[in-house]
């Protein structure tokens, strides 16, 4: 994946770790390379953050339980309405197997390269937000392309998701 362009129809996003123990992550829109998002992670037993605006309003929160079998995690509105429960299947060393459903019927299933840490999330088979992260680099730092017409809050709610129960295993 090239670092400047997105492919035909898809959006890049940067998405640079802060510095610090809560997960935090500054999110950029490459192609103008202006702060999109934040998001605000929290230390604790069981994971939790805000997606965040530019201005810093919460979009959505996330709250997991990764101690469970299976692990899951509950994406809300600001407000508190659940929108998605995302839930990942038994520990694979290999692959990583996720599946969200959204409160709308919307469907996702997550696959990932677990030692790659690259990740596509398709809807009715079809991509919709391919994810990689960079090694080479002292901060946590992904590159997601998602496709127009997706909720890129959302996707990155998921993307900050599968970083955390990749740490946990």
């Amino acid at each position: 994946m090239s670092e400047q362009q997105a492919p035909a129809g898809w959006t890049r996003y940067q998405m640079k770790s802060k510095m610090g123990a809560g997960r935090d992550y500054h999110v950029f829109d490459t192609a103008s390379g202006v702060e999109k998002y934040m998001i605000d992670g929290h230390v604790g037993t069981r994971p939790k953050a805000e997606v965040k605006d530019a201005d810093g309003n919460d979009i959505y929160q996330v709250r997991g339980n990764l101690l469970g079998i299976p692990k899951h995690v509950t994406i809300s509105t600001a407000a508190g309405d659940e929108v998605a429960t995302l839930k990942a299947k038994a520990f694979s060393p290999i692959k990583t197997h996720m599946h969200l459903e959204a409160v709308s019927g919307e469907s996702w299933d997550i696959e990932g390269e677990l030692l790659e840490k690259d990740y596509t999330i398709t809807a009715d088979g079809k991509p919709v937000v391919n994810i990689s992260q960079k090694w080479v680099t002292v901060r946590d730092s992904y590159s997601l392309d998602i496709l127009d017409g997706i909720d890129p809050a959302l996707a990155l709610a998921v993307m900050w998701s599968i970083d955390r129960w990749v740490e946990h295993d």
